[in-house]
């Protein structure tokens, strides 16, 4: 049985939702809860349809971490 995987990640300030290894986007989302619960209500529908899903949360970069970066 294939695995539906649903990953959220912050892109530029904003949180993408995407599927799988698709470079499709599913959704931009200004916040990581709405972006979240959409990524949870597609794998809850996929798991009752006796599908296996899961979701992946990237955390956001803080600040101090982006900033050191872009000083090196």
């Amino acid at each position: 049985m294939t695995e539906n995987h649903y990953y959220v990640r912050p892109v530029s300030g904003v949180w993408h939702v995407t599927w799988n290894d698709s470079a499709e986007l599913i959704g931009c989302y200004s916040s990581q809860h709405e972006a979240e619960a959409l990524a949870q209500l597609l794998a809850r529908h996929m798991r009752e349809q006796g599908r296996k899903a899961q979701v992946h949360v990237d955390e956001p970069r803080s600040e101090e971490h982006t900033s050191e970066l872009q000083s090196h």
